[in-house]
């Protein structure tokens, strides 16, 4: 069981959605939003696979690496920045996916499992750098035929 292509893409932009937010750090880092205990900041972003290859283990699935590279960008179709993901195939038709997204003011990193053949998946948003310093969330990916649609769900580590 090698990694799809399409799982890649899928495992990629679950976990690509964060990249946008280069384009809304400003925003996300300004001092005038709010403080909130457990607010949540929703951000809606998009990703385009663009690359992507596979290394197999030799077991027939299991041990198997996949990186991907995929573009981010807004809704509307700004650039917002981009995705490295790895994928390792595990058994049970899964893979567990790790996904750094590179923006102005930081990074975000995102993991999770992933079923081989999901159109619809949630991954944990696990921290960052610079402006994203301590962020924690999560991301709900959705396949369409455009890319993948990405809705992050973000906690500031003064928030929680």
């Amino acid at each position: 069981m090698q990694i799809s292509r399409r799982s890649a893409a899928a495992g990629a932009a679950v976990l690509t959605g964060l990249a946008t937010l280069g384009a809304a750090g400003a925003a996300f880092a300004s001092p005038s939003a709010s403080a909130t205990h457990s607010t949540v900041q929703v951000l809606r972003l998009h990703a385009d696979f663009v690359t992507a290859a596979n290394n197999s283990a030799g077991h027939g699935g299991p041990g198997d690496v996949l990186a991907a590279l995929f573009a981010i960008r807004t809704p509307s179709g700004a650039k917002a920045g981009k995705e490295s993901v790895s994928l390792v195939a595990i058994p049970g038709h899964q893979s567990l996916g790790y996904s750094t997204f590179v923006l102005r003011g930081g990074q975000i990193d995102a993991m999770g499992n992933v079923p081989d053949t999901a159109t619809r998946f949630t991954v944990a948003i696990i921290g960052g750098t610079g402006i994203y310093e301590g962020v924690t969330g999560q991301i709900r990916n959705v396949e369409s035929s455009s890319g993948i649609d990405l809705t992050f769900n973000m906690i500031r580590p003064d928030q929680d």
